[in-house]
Formats: structure tokens, sequence, C-alpha cells
């Protein structure tokens, strides 16, 4: 067990280093081809840059490296990257970047779902009891909440939770170009969609017809637009809580780290916003989901 000698004199270490890097030349980790070898390594690089331009580079991409006539640096298949070129033109990298990440968050989770689906047996594994848990949880939460005769919905409901929960917590990898998908736009308002098209599925099923399209003009026919906006709310709001809590906690991250020159504080953080944070978002996005196909059968 470390002393307290020991601990303090680690402390009194990070103190100084962090005080020399505050009042140094701030550097970047890159990995890739080296501009002067042509070798693939990682190497350190100035790179004097206000919070400002930090926040731009990392969340506006495309701008900045256009703003300041800089060639960026592509983590992944320069061909690939003109291939997306081709399709989306002026924004090419943060879509790229996008898009990467969504796949290997699905190669990531299907290489999971194989191992465990391998490992099934009778006397259930480490692996397999962790899951089995998992599934569990959900599905008394399910039981709960839509009833009994629609546990069926579990699986449905534990997919979008690992989903945003992968997407949210892969961001915590230390590896250049690694971003949690979940904070563009794109995805939370996809998921959103998914979710309001499943709710008004089981309650066009669940209704009819008829008892469907009549619950726009409830109570009068007056109020048709006002229940017809306040529908398509449903996946705006579920779709920005996400977004803009996993948006937020990253600019908070990057400028805390911009100040204390990315040392000690920011491990922290980091650990508080992807994990805590990314599974208490996902959790929230997915009871959600659950109330409103709850709203739409036991109205």
């Amino acid at each position: 067990m470390m002393s307290k000698k020991t601990f303090f004199r680690l402390l009194l270490f990070f103190i100084v280093i962090q005080a020399i890097l505050s009042f140094g030349i701030d550097y970047k980790l890159n990995i890739g081809l080296h501009p002067d070898t042509g070798k693939f390594s990682i190497w350190n690089s100035e790179y004097p840059m206000t919070i400002q331009d930090r926040i731009m580079e990392e969340f506006q991409p495309d701008e900045y490296f256009k703003a300041k006539g800089v060639t960026p640096t592509i983590y992944g298949s320069e061909r690939l990257h003109g291939f997306f070129a081709t399709f989306f033109g002026e924004k090419t990298l943060y879509a790229f970047e996008l898009i990467r990440m969504l796949i290997i968050v699905n190669i990531v989770l299907l290489i999971i779902v194989y191992l465990v689906r391998k490992s099934i047996a009778l006397i259930p594994t480490k692996k397999q009891i962790v899951f089995e848990m998992m599934y569990s949880f959900f599905e008394d939460l399910t039981r709960e909440t839509l009833g009994k005769d629609k546990t069926h919905f579990t699986s449905y409901v534990l997919t979008i939770f690992i989903f945003i929960w992968s997407c949210n917590l892969i961001g915590l990898i230390p590896i250049p170009g690694f971003m949690e998908p979940t904070r563009n736009i794109n995805v939370p308002f996809g998921m959103g969609i998914l979710v309001v098209g499943v709710v008004h599925f089981m309650s066009l099923k669940h209704k009819g017809l008829t008892k469907y399209l009549k619950g726009y003009a409830e109570p009068f026919l007056p109020m048709a637009p006002i229940n017809v906006v306040g529908e398509l709310s449903k996946g705006i709001s579920i779709s920005f809580r996400l977004f803009g809590n996993v948006l937020g906690g990253a600019i908070i991250l990057l400028v805390i780290s911009s100040l204390v020159r990315f040392i000690i504080l920011p491990v922290g953080l980091n650990m508080f916003f992807g994990l805590f944070i990314g599974t208490l978002q996902a959790f929230v996005f997915t009871m959600l989901a659950m109330s409103y196909i709850a709203v739409e059968i036991f109205d």
C-alpha cells in the first residue's frame, strides 16, 4: 500500500509538471504517417491554440480547417475519406468521422454478441451471467412499464440502451479521432425518429386506424394541429435531451482540459462524463421510449 509520504511526493510531482506545462508550449499527439519519414508512427507536434480554436476544431472541423487553410490529419483511410468527399462536399471530415465511429461501434457490438452467443452454456460463464443480469433488469422494467404481456419489447428496449450507451462510452478510448457519435445531432435525432415511429406503429396496431386518427381530434377537432405538433415534439425533445447533455459534457471537458493543459483533472472528468453521464443519459432515453409506448398502449 502506498504510504502518505510517497503519495504526497507523487502529488507534488504532478503539480510541478502541470505548472511547467501551463507556461510552456502546447503539443498535439499525432498518430499516422509521419510527414518527414512517411512511416506510421506516434509523435508530438507544436500546437499553440486558443480554447476557441480547440472547440471549433473539435466540433466544427470542416469550418476550422477551411478558415485556417490547413490540411487536416485524417485518422483512417485517405481513399475512404476521398470517397466521402464526393457525397458530402464541404462537410466531408465531420461526416467521415461520424460514420466511421458508427461503423466501429456496430462492429464492436457484433463481435461482443458473437462471443457471448458462442459461450452460452447450461453452466453460465462470467460473460453470460453479466448479460443475463442486464437482460433480466430490463425485462423487469419492461414488465412494470408495459405490462406482463409486453415483455417481448425487452429486446428492443435493451438494444436502444446498449447502442446509445456504447456510443457514449467509446469517447473514453484515448485514440485521436475517436468521439461520441451521440454528440452529433444526426444520431440522437435518428434514434428519436425511430422511437416515435415505433410508438405510432404500436398505437395504430393497438387502437386501429379510426381510433388512432380520432385521438388527434381530442378533446375537439380544432385541437388536431396542436396534437400533431405535440406528437412531433416527443421525438425532438428526446433527441435534443441526449444531444445536449453529451455535447455539453464534451465541450466542458475540452475547455477545462485546455485550461489545465490536459494534466490529471481531465482523466477524472472524462470518466465522470463518459461513465456516469453517458450511462445516465442512455438509461433516460430508454425509459422515455418505454413511457411513450406505454401511453399509447394504455390510452
